[in-house]
Parts: C-alpha cells; sequence; structure tokens
C-alpha cells in the first residue's frame, strides 16, 4: 500500500514526538555503563520489557556492527492505537550508534532519523548479555532541560520478575526515577512478513519528504516558465496539486497520490 507526502509526513512526526522519553530540568543525569562492555556479546536481538512512557506493544531492538566504533540499532515495534483498530501493521526505526572511547564502550551516542536535536547519550547501562540488558538514553535539549528515556531488555518475550525488580533498583541507586515505566505487551505481536501495512523509518526519510515536497515545487515552476497566464491561475494549480480548497475553505492535509506515489514508506 503506498500513502502520500502528507501521510509520512505524519507518520514521522507520530514516531519522532510520541517518543518514550521523560522530560526534566538541567541536565543529563551521569549515570555509569557496564565496565568492560563486550561489544560482540551484546549485539544482536532483545525484547523491550519495560520503557519509559510507551504505549507501543511488540517492541523489540535488533543491534548489529557496522564498524569497531559504530552500530546500528532497529526498533521494531507496533503502535496501540492501530492495534485497537485491528490493523496488521509493523513500524522499524533505524538508528546508529557511535562508540567514542572503545576502553568503555557502553557510553554510546545515537542519532535517530527523525531526532531534529542531533545525538543523545547512550548508556549500556548493565547486562549479563545472554538474559537481560539495561539502556539509559539521555539528551540535553536546552542549557534547562533534558529529555530521558530507559528499557529494561530481554532475550525473549519475557522476563522473571525478580531480575525486574533488581535492576530498576539499581536504576533508582544511579539516580533515576522508575516511576515511569510501563510494561511492553509481547503476547499478539505481528510479524513484519505478515503485516498489511509496513512503516519504515530511516536515514533517507528526510530526504524521501524533501524530494516529495520538491517534485510538487518543480512543477508549479515549469507551468509557470511555461507561459502561465497570470498569477492567479499559478496558486490556484499549485493549491489543487497539494490537495488544497479553492474555493475559500480550509487547505486539505492530503496530498494527491498519484502526484507522489514514488513515496513510498509503506509497502
Amino acid at each position: 500500500m503506498r500513502t502520500s507526502g502528507a501521510a509520512l509526513v505524519f507518520v514521522g512526526l507520530l514516531v519522532g514526538i510520541v517518543g518514550a522519553h521523560d522530560w526534566g530540568w538541567g541536565s543529563c543525569p551521569v549515570i555509569p555503563a557496564k565496565a568492560k562492555l563486550n561489544v560482540d556479546k551484546f549485539i544482536g536481538l532483545w525484547y523491550v520489557i519495560e520503557l519509559f512512557d510507551s504505549s507501543s506493544t511488540c517492541q523489540t531492538l535488533n543491534y548489529t556492527r557496522m564498524s569497531e566504533t559504530q552500530l546500528s540499532v532497529t526498533k521494531s515495534r507496533q503502535f496501540y492505537i492501530l492495534d485497537s483498530l485491528s490493523i496488521d501493521h509493523a513500524n522499524t526505526y533505524k538508528g546508529k550508534l557511535d562508540i567514542p572511547n572503545e576502553d568503555n564502550a557502553g557510553k554510546m551516542r545515537v542519532k535517530w532519523p527523525l531526532n531534529i536535536a542531533g545525538k543523545a547519550d547512550y548508556t549500556i547501562f548493565d547486562t549479563d548479555y545472554d538474559t537481560y540488558a539495561v539502556i539509559y538514553e539521555c539528551q540535553e535539549v536546552s542549557t534547562l532541560a533534558y529529555r530521558q528515556s530507559a528499557a529494561i531488555l530481554s532475550r525473549s518475550p519475557t522476563l522473571d520478575s525478580a531480575i525486574v525488580d533488581r535492576v530498576k533498583n539499581q536504576l533508582k541507586g544511579a539516580g533515576i526515577s522508575i516511576s515511569h515505566f510501563d510494561k511492553i505487551d509481547h503476547s499478539v505481536c505481528t510479524q513484519p512478513s505478515d503485516s498489511s501495512m509496513k512503516i519504515d523509518i530511516d536515514d533517507n526519510t528526510f530526504k524521501d519528504i524533501v524530494d516529495s515536497a520538491g517534485s510538487g515545487i518543480k512543477s508549479v515552476a515549469s507551468t509557470v516558465a511555461n507561459g502561465a497566464t497570470n498569477l492567479a491561475d499559478t496558486v490556484v494549480d499549485f493549491t489543487r496539486r497539494f490537495g488544497a480548497s479553492t474555493d475559500g475553505s480550509s487547505a486539505s492535509a492530503t496530498l494527491q497520490e498519484e502526484k507522489y506515489a514514488d513515496v513510498e514508506i509503506i509497502s
């Protein structure tokens, strides 16, 4: 299934704004990373058991190595709203992790495609590599405030409650509030290969949005160059191309799909 440029922008904003984060005043808390993290033992698939302020379901994180100093992390999840409408879907969101200091590899920096504020601190707080892991993410958005998130991970869709309680106490001891954790349901999950709707966000997403808008603008410019009779005709043509009303009512948010058939985020 194809989606219009407006839908693409909407999905991007949805993923970028409705994130699993909590806000705080001041600078990011400084918490220790797993000592002498073995990156090769840590990478692979993890199930998110609990996460800050999230209504998503079936969330996983899959880490792969890109180089000695960089990892790729793919976040897969389902959205509660679409679940409630019985729409089979899958969403993937791919970020990049930098390892600035290999001697302290658990202290990373992450860049998510739709985070216009740039990179954030990404700490592997604790892990035994085979059963559980705890990650903490924090980004200072100004000199006065930061946003943070924490996740408890498992190699399987469930995790012993004793481990969950123990790592929460460890986070609390490091100065991180544990009141923001929500449980992630993995009981009914749609595999990406079985989903009727697939939403993929990566480094090319912004480029696709810009290219989509640029195509419409270039088309209008071409019309003018080829002899549009007057400015009013050009404005009407432009608004029609972008699905806006020309009868005095408010503009529609829907772009004409045939004009943007090359922009494909859902397939």
